[in-house]
């Protein structure tokens, strides 16, 4: 709980003084903004301190959980829509004409990011239900965090498809909503991030413990 608190103290000093430094709309919407550069540090971080505090008896069972925190700090890099054309995770390359050698890459990318997924989700959801009916913090950090993200989703863009409708944003709210997006991404990393410093793994006798005990992040 205490790395929580120095994650989100630092966070929030760093977007204060760089909103009071380099102006608010810089610090807030800008690709290479605090608060985007904020979101992309957490990540990373939570895949730091999920692998370091993790077991080594864990790994094989839970590998996915530093996974997916690598695989959120590649997205932040727009990883996916890099490398290759149309993009290393765009299904349009499996059509276009390009060399076979990039199908395969992006086909194995794809492959490893839904088994990562998969994993997290099947062996996952039994602890994480559990960890909801003993109303455990860490498994309610990461409901909100879930909403968050999907709140995000919901908001990027949001111009572009109202556009589509007939209805256009004056450009300053175009600017709040980018904002409130890239807000509620850095909300989800800060769920996330608490959830992984309030869940204590297991210290001891982990292995004979896994068929009674189903642990998650």
């Amino acid at each position: 709980m205490r790395i929580f608190a120095v994650i989100f103290f630092v966070v929030f000093c760093s977007i204060l003084a760089s909103g009071m430094w380099t102006g608010w709309d810089t610090s807030m919407v800008s690709e290479h903004g605090t608060v985007e550069r904020a979101g992309l540090t957490l990540f990373a971080l939570g895949a730091a301190i999920t692998a370091a505090r993790m077991p080594a008896s864990a790994w094989p069972r839970w590998w996915a959980v530093p996974a997916i925190f690598v695989l959120f700090c590649l997205r932040e890099l727009d990883m996916h829509n890099a490398f290759f054309d149309p993009g290393l995770l765009q299904t349009r390359i499996f059509t276009s004409p390009v060399p076979l050698w990039q199908k395969v890459v992006s086909a194995a990318a794809m492959a490893f990011i839904l088994l990562t997924v998969g994993s997290l989700m099947i062996r996952g959801s039994g602890p994480f239900t559990k960890a909801l009916l003993n109303k455990e913090g860490w498994a309610f950090a990461v409901v909100l965090g879930i909403g968050l993200a999907i709140s995000a989703v919901l908001i990027d863009g949001a111009d572009r498809q109202l556009a589509a409708i007939g209805v256009t944003l004056p450009s300053a709210d175009s600017i709040i909503w980018i904002a409130v997006e890239e807000f509620l991404e850095l909300g989800f990393g800060l769920a996330l991030i608490f959830a992984v410093c309030t869940w204590e793994w297991p210290t001891s006798s982990f292995a004979s413990h896994e068929d009674r005990l189903e642990t998650s992040f």
